[in-house]
């Protein structure tokens, strides 16, 4: 059997040791792991993985690199997003008009689900490497989903985190009927404290050793994390299927996190629709 995964902000960090642990485990079986992001990393430790270049704040990019990737008529078993940025400035639009954090941390996630979804093997995982912890739809403010009058990093944090946990579900209770074995499963997952890159984006120069002597003690390694994430995530399969339930929140540690708010229906069309809206009048605009 073929295993095929796209793990989309794989390029470095917990995204491309996810991609690694992949195409470890699967190098046995024809496979391919495709590494998605602006910049191919140095080295790829196993043959069966694969890069592809993709600007993912770009609604029409994603849609571009989707609609190729779809045209192989390959099926595709995981679809992992940990793309993301850390920064300290405010609303930053893309070319598009979308927030760049929020095109990075929410709606460019969506818009991979929405295409790529249909190419999905039945038993497939989506796995958004967010924060499954903090999420709630008291966080939102339902008038202003994309934060045009009421923007700040902190309510940009807690729509994109919140709206992510609302789309899990979302897309679990939009599935077929069909046995729970051939369901597909969508995680949000939180990596808690990991040692990437990422971090020196936002610390001087002059900080950034000492500070990288800290991390390798106090943060977790990518690839520990990604083998708490992924592991997690299988535990998940199997127990939440014998529930009937099709999406999960985990930890850090690959535990499910506990009280996650069910979101209402009326709640998950409004996110949706606002979703969809937002996304369609990007990809309306003719180049």
């Amino acid at each position: 059997m073929t295993f095929r995964a796209v793990v989309v902000g794989g390029t470095s960090g917990i995204g491309y040791a996810m991609a690694c642990r992949l195409a470890e485990a699967n190098r046995a079986s024809p496979s391919s792991v495709t590494v998605v992001g602006r910049t191919k990393p140095a080295t790829f430790p196993h043959a069966n993985m694969e890069f592809r270049h993709l600007d993912a704040s770009s609604m029409r990019g994603i849609k571009k690199f989707t609609d190729e990737l779809k045209s192989s008529g390959s099926k595709l078993d995981f679809l992992v997003m940990s793309q993301g940025i850390l920064t300290m400035q405010g609303r930053t639009e893309t070319p598009e008009g979308i927030d760049v954090k929020m095109a990075l941390h929410y709606y460019g996630k969506q818009l991979l689900i929405r295409e790529l979804l249909p190419v999905m093997s039945d038993s497939g995982r989506v796995i958004i490497v967010l924060d499954g912890y903090l999420g709630d739809p008291s966080k939102l403010i339902w008038d202003d989903l994309d934060l045009q009058t009421n923007y700040s990093i902190k309510k940009a944090a807690d729509h994109c985190i919140s709206m992510n946990d609302a789309m899990v579900q979302f897309w679990a209770n939009t599935q077929p009927d069909a046995p729970a074995c051939a369901k597909k499963h969508f995680v949000h997952a939180f990596p808690g404290g990991v040692n990437t890159p990422i971090f020196k984006s936002v610390i001087p120069t002059y900080l950034q050793y000492p500070v990288s002597l800290l991390a390798k003690w106090a943060l977790t390694s990518p690839e520990k994390c990604a083998e708490r994430l992924l592991d997690g995530t299988e535990q998940q399969v199997k127990e939440c299927a014998e529930q009937g339930r099709f999406w999960s929140n985990i930890d850090n540690k690959g535990n499910p996190v506990k009280n996650k708010a069910i979101w209402t229906e009326d709640q998950l069309e409004k996110v949706s629709k606002h979703t969809w809206e937002v996304i369609d009048a990007v990809l309306a605009v003719k180049d």
